[in-house]
């Protein structure tokens, strides 16, 4: 029997978010072999490379260990959150992904000037007007991770300028047509008291700091971001190539 995998999006990608659901739902368990990659070609009747391209997807988020030679495997991942640093990717999809239930918490924001930092780091000039936005990011009521956004609004709806940081910051920008198509990103180990807010802000403070500006196909930033990930809540993995 085939599986139909639809029209939303490209094939690998839904192949990818199929074979994902399954994994989740322990259809295949961690240590199984997956159906080798001419079955897949079978089963949803799809080309060899759509195949290969959405195993590569699962292998760069943690969940499957392609071995050459052997076949693809689930990973033990066990319970926690995990995320590929080679991957752009909504947190709130990864968290779903995951089999987790995300939600966005909005601390704060404010209309305001850019700093001259925020506009060197956006390609904007100091002054223009920003939004600046304060959220928790929670996987089933847990505070998983603190974001700060700064969202140049030259050129940027008036009537989504409300919607950022009540959700995904992703969806909120795709909606904008301004989806980010890739980021230039620093990571650094973070001890500061200071951040986060709320019951469930972690002490000590201990922090992976994801800063990100994000840009647009265009190449015009829309976006800095600094996550701050709460220690040994989100797994980061680096698939490394040869």
């Amino acid at each position: 029997m085939s599986t139909s995998l639809g029209a939303r999006t490209s094939l690998a990608r839904r192949l990818a978010e199929d074979v994902r659901s399954r994994i989740m739902s322990g259809e295949y368990a961690p240590g199984e072999r997956l159906p080798s990659e001419a079955e897949l070609v079978r089963h949803y009747e799809v080309s060899r490379v759509t195949v290969r391209t959405a195993l590569r997807t699962l292998e760069a988020q943690g969940l499957v260990d392609v071995r050459h030679g052997s076949g693809s495997f689930v990973s033990d991942f066990g319970a926690g959150i995990r995320a590929g640093l080679q991957e752009l990717r909504s947190i709130s999809d990864t968290i779903r992904e995951m089999g987790h239930e995300p939600r966005m918490e909005r601390h704060a924001r404010q209309r305001r000037p850019a700093t001259p930092g925020e506009a060197a780091k956006l390609g904007i000039a100091a002054g223009e007007d920003v939004l600046a936005v304060e959220r928790m990011i929670l996987a089933d009521e847990r505070a998983v991770a603190y974001s700060y956004d700064v969202v140049p609004l030259a050129g940027f709806p008036d009537e989504l300028v409300e919607q950022l940081g009540a959700g995904s910051l992703f969806g909120t920008l795709d909606a904008a047509g301004l989806m980010p198509a890739r980021a230039l990103a620093e990571v650094h180990a973070i001890s500061d008291e200071t951040i986060g807010w709320g019951p469930q802000k972690p002490v000590p403070g201990l922090y992976v700091l994801l800063d990100q500006v994000h840009f647009s196909r265009r190449g015009s930033a829309v976006a800095h971001s600094r996550t701050y990930f709460v220690e040994g809540r989100f797994q980061f993995v680096v698939l490394r190539t040869n």
